[in-house]
């Protein structure tokens, strides 16, 4: 009686030729994008406040708050004038940091890239500036351009909100010199947020990016999806596709809740990582 096997046999995959070492955005890049956004939104936001009291102690409006046309006339004056200083800041300001944030994300990528790649086994890995690299760094040049202008803006607009609702809102917490305070107070706590997330987000994303163009000019093409275990409450789809092969254009990458979509670090707060994969 012959033999037959009690389940059917399939053919393993191939092990990969070569493994790359994690590829691991860079903490001190972010660290200093942070820092340069910080070094003038801390003194924007100490000029409004300034500014502001000044306003609040002259005698239009301390004695008729909300109650006079010319407490209004001076606190939107005082608003016009800080709108159009900081805006002129911001767009000089905001030029320089995003060439300089995309040229140090761009000398670490191909730096990190290139040595995965030589551990992986490929011999003396290429970097040109070639088109895709040029595409990735002009738009990420104009998108951080926005992101930090928009931050000045966001700041305007909610501390001229809580201006006007001192002067017009029925809320005695909204209401004179103390609704101003505390929303100075909130607007300070946002910029300081907002300035993590950008900073964050967008190092992750541009390296991810950057490695990516460097990966497909050396041919490799796929990745090991690296879970980094370091979030205090896991994204499911994220531990799923942990050890899980990846090509670099894969569909699959984008499936799943829209908050989790893309390969490892695109994701707001992703910490997960690839790793080059050398294949026969």
């Amino acid at each position: 009686m012959a033999f037959k096997a009690s389940k059917e046999r399939k053919r393993r995959s191939p092990d990969p030729v070569g493994k790359g070492n994690p590829l691991i955005p860079s903490a001190a890049i972010r660290i200093w994008y942070a820092q340069q956004l910080n070094a003038v939104v801390k003194p924007m936001m100490a000029d409004y406040k300034a500014e502001l009291n000044k306003a609040i102690e002259a005698r239009p409006v301390k004695q008729f708050f909300a109650q006079d046309a010319a407490a209004t006339d001076l606190l939107s004056r005082v608003m016009g004038i800080l709108q159009s200083k900081w805006e002129n800041i911001f767009a000089g300001f905001a030029k320089s940091l995003a060439d300089d944030f995309v040229k140090k994300s761009d000398e670490h990528a191909t730096s990190a890239t290139k040595f995965s790649l030589s551990s992986a086994g490929i011999v003396e890995p290429r970097a040109t500036y070639n088109e895709a690299v040029a595409n990735v760094l002009g738009a990420a040049q104009k998108f951080n351009h926005t992101l930090i202008t928009g931050i000045q803006q966001d700041v305007h607009e909610k501390i001229y909100t809580a201006v006007m609702l001192s002067l017009t809102s029925p809320d005695p917490q909204s209401q004179g010199a103390s609704g101003i305070e505390a929303a100075l107070r909130k607007t300070n706590e946002f910029s300081e947020d907002r300035i993590k997330l950008i900073t964050r987000d967008q190092t992750s994303k541009l390296f991810s990016s950057l490695s990516d163009e460097r990966m497909k000019e050396n041919g490799c093409e796929e990745f090991e999806w690296l879970h980094s275990s370091a979030g205090k409450v896991p994204r499911p789809d994220h531990v799923h596709k942990n050890g899980q092969i990846f090509k670099l254009n894969d569909p699959r990458l984008w499936e799943g809740p829209k908050a989790d979509q893309g390969p490892p670090g695109w994701a707001i707060n992703c910490r997960c990582r690839k790793v080059p994969i050398i294949n026969p």
